[in-house]
C-alpha cells in the first residue's frame, strides 16, 4: 500500500485495522516496558510508521519528546487530534525506507508496528536498517510483526484443513485485498538479528478473535497473535 490507499483508509483504521497497542489485552508490551524501566526518566521515542498514534496515546505521558512518522498526512492528522492532551508529540510525515536525517540515532526506544511487511524482501530490508538507524547507542527496540503461524492456524481453523508447510521463515500472504509479508517466529528472530542488533526475545502479543471477524472464541484454541521482536542497538553500531 502506498501513500494515498493509506490516507483512505485513514478515517476507518481503527476498525479495519489490528491496532495492537490498542489490543494487547493480556498487557505484554506494557510489562516488557515496565520491567526495561522504559517508562519512567522521560525517555525519547521514535514510531515510525505511527499510524492515528495509538502508542503516544496509550504510553505517551510516560516519555518525554515523541515523533511519530507516518507517510501517510491523513493519518498523522489522525494521530495529533487523538493525542492532542499528550505533551511533547511531534508529527513528521516520512517514508519508513527513507529516515529523515534529524531522527537519526535520536530515540531511546524505537517503536515500529506492522510497517516491515512488505512484499519485497529487500524493502524488508531498507525499512530495518533505517528503523535501526532511529536509535541511540545502547537504546532499545520494539517491532510489532504479523506471524505466519497464527495466520496460518486461521486459515486452518476456517478451512478445517491443516496448513501447508512452510519451506522458509517468512511467507507473502494476501490479508482482505492486499499482500504483506508474515514472519515465523524464527524470521522475525532472524529479521533483528541480521541487522546487527543484541539482546534480541520474540514473544507472543494476542488479540481478540474479532479482529479475525470470528464472533465467538473457538473452545481450545489459542487467539491469534502477532510477534513482538524486542532488541537492542550494540554501541558500535
Amino acid at each position: 500500500m502506498n501513500a494515498r490507499d493509506w490516507d483512505r483508509l485513514a478515517a476507518a483504521y481503527a476498525a479495519e485495522v489490528c491496532d495492537i497497542f490498542a489490543r494487547d489485552r493480556r498487557q505484554v508490551i506494557a510489562r516488557w516496558l515496565r520491567a526495561r524501566g522504559l517508562l519512567r526518566g522521560r525517555r525519547t521515542v521514535l514510531d515510525l510508521g505511527c499510524g492515528i498514534g495509538s502508542f503516544f496515546k496509550r504510553h505517551g505521558r510516560h516519555f518525554g519528546r515523541k515523533t511519530g512518522t507516518d507517510h501517510s498526512r491523513r493519518m498523522l492528522r489522525i494521530a495529533a487530534r487523538r493525542c492532542h492532551a499528550v505533551p511533547d508529540c511531534h508529527w513528521r510525515q516520512a517514508d519508513a525506507q527513507r529516515l529523515p536525517p534529524e531522527l537519526r540515532g535520536c530515540a531511546d526506544l524505537v517503536v515500529c508496528s506492522n510497517v516491515i511487511t512488505f512484499v519485497s524482501a529487500a524493502a524488508c530490508r531498507r525499512a530495518m536498517r533505517e528503523t535501526v538507524g532511529g536509535a541511540k547507542p545502547g537504546a532499545w527496540l520494539l517491532f510489532i510483526l504479523p506471524a505466519l503461524e497464527s495466520h496460518d492456524a486461521i486459515v486452518s481453523l476456517e478451512t478445517g484443513r491443516p496448513a501447508p508447510p512452510r519451506p522458509g521463515t517468512t511467507a507473502v500472504v494476501r490479508r482482505d485485498d492486499r499482500r504483506q509479508r508474515f514472519y515465523s517466529a524464527e524470521g522475525a528472530r532472524q529479521l533483528a538479528v541480521r541487522a546487527g542488533l543484541r539482546a534480541v526475545t520474540v514473544r507472543k502479543v494476542w488479540y481478540p478473535w474479532s479482529d479475525e471477524g470470528i464472533g465467538r472464541a473457538p473452545r481450545g484454541h489459542e487467539p491469534p497473535w502477532d510477534w513482538c521482536v524486542t532488541a537492542r542497538r550494540p554501541a558500535g553500531l
